[in-house]
């Protein structure tokens, strides 16, 4: 048996442009006909169960990921031509309220910033037709468009659509993929020979609550900002370290020093309790954060989003922590907490967030703190704000209930339904999870 060749292999006269390469498709035959794909899909279903043990020799398993690895390119390719197109026609947004991005990572249920990246992809490749044959017949993985993609903007996009040959042709020169990236994150710098703009929305941070309670904290500063932030951060984390010095001395092997990363997160979360604590002017503690303790479980302390709380945490904050009471129904649904008003009091907002754990829509990732509280029957036409006529809405999602056609009403325990303007009837979620008839 023949050595696979350590990457896809390219087709027949592979050496020729790949825009002329043909597709194995006959002309009568659609190759997205939806049953062309399930075919294929019960095949790679059935091969799963293949017997692969010590009878199958190295050289066959290093094929076998040859060509799956192919498949995956390819795979990619068809994928990102249906997302571009479903994201150029806009019809996840029409028929549910979603962008494609929030469409797919929710159907999917696979992470944002990864749907974010397929339609990323999706809209280069559409511009891009040479890079799109070259993912499909496995030149090039999605990753190589990922790393164009990102490094593609308004600005130097036509010359990326010029070059993409030579950006396609540099994966046979350089073969370790993170030089490649820096050489086409150069290349593309260069190309945009304006340089930067400065724009507001070059600035933006993430922070995504994890599944183990932790949160995960990515994005990217420019400019200034990016000064700003580094050197507060640094100032801090020294503060800091001198301070876990002090204390290694005094208690050492009990008291460690920790990585330099580590002081990095504790300073930026020291900056904002000094930040808050300098412009706070009420009662009570500047890190005003809510967490729930079920009368119940009074051991068991959770946060906004209906995460259970470590215990050391719980027991950090409830030394100089402000409650309130939420009173809850026999459903566990909290009850109206503030006399009829135009405007929701800060008591019902604190329960409505509680209750919802972030946006109501199905398959809505965002979180209490990034919601509006909504009147399901709007004030103007008798709405009550009470909680069972509010209901946590992201701004997106707060925009789609108004368009005409959309109809959002509440049901039993305060549940709520969306009726689209196709008819299609959409429960509401509640912390993540679409309520069922018995919640």
């Amino acid at each position: 048996m023949n050595h696979p060749p350590p990457r896809p292999p390219r087709p027949p006269g592979g050496d020729e442009p790949l825009a002329e390469q043909t597709s194995t498709w006959s002309s009568t035959q659609h190759p997205l006909a939806v049953a062309s794909i399930e075919a294929l899909v019960a095949d790679a279903r059935a091969m799963c169960d293949a017997p692969i043990d010590a009878r199958t020799d190295d050289r066959s398993l290093e094929a076998l990921a040859s060509q799956l690895e192919a498949l995956r390119r390819a795979t990619d390719a068809l994928t990102a031509t249906v997302n571009g197109e479903m994201d150029a026609r806009g019809s996840t947004d029409r028929e549910h309220g979603h962008s494609t991005k929030t469409w797919t990572a929710a159907t999917f249920q696979i992470p944002s910033d990864a749907a974010a990246r397929r339609i990323k992809v999706a809209r280069l490749l559409r511009q891009c037709p040479l890079l799109a044959d070259a993912l499909a017949i496995g030149r090039i993985g999605f990753d190589h468009v990922r790393v164009i993609a990102g490094a593609t903007n308004d600005r130097n996009l036509a010359i990326v659509v010029e070059i993409q040959q030579q950006l396609i042709d540099l994966t046979d020169e350089v073969v370790l993929f993170r030089y490649w990236a820096a050489k086409i994150v150069d290349l593309l710098r260069i190309a945009d020979q304006d340089g930067p703009e400065p724009r507001i929305e070059d600035t933006h941070v993430h922070l995504d609550r994890q599944f183990d309670g932790t949160s995960r904290l990515a994005g990217t500063l420019a400019g200034e900002a990016a000064n700003v932030v580094k050197h507060a951060l640094d100032t801090f984390a020294d503060r800091l370290f001198h301070r876990f010095a002090s204390d290694a001395v005094r208690a050492p092997g009990d008291l460690e020093i920790p990585h330099r990363s580590t002081l990095l997160g504790l300073a930026l979360a020291e900056i904002c309790r000094t930040a808050l604590a300098a412009t706070h002017t009420g009662p009570g503690t500047a890190v005003d954060v809510t967490y729930v303790i079920h009368a119940e479980d009074p051991a068991t302390m959770w946060n906004s989003d209906g995460t259970r709380v470590d215990s050391h945490t719980a027991q950090v904050a409830c030394c100089d922590g402000a409650f309130h009471a939420v009173v809850m129904d026999g459903f566990g649904v909290p009850i109206d907490l503030g006399r009829e008003a135009r405007f929701a009091s800060r008591a019902q907002r604190r329960a409505a967030q509680q209750r919802d754990g972030g946006c109501v829509f199905p398959g809505c990732d965002a979180r209490g703190g990034h919601t509006d509280l909504h009147h399901v029957q709007h004030w103007e036409h008798d709405g009550r704000t009470d909680l069972g006529n509010l209901a946590c809405l992201c701004r997106h999602h707060h925009g789609v209930v108004h368009r005409s056609g959309w109809v959002m009403q509440t049901v039993d325990h305060q549940r709520f339904e969306f009726t689209t303007p196709s008819g299609r009837t959409l429960v509401s979620q509640r912390h993540g999870t679409v309520l069922s008839d018995a919640a």
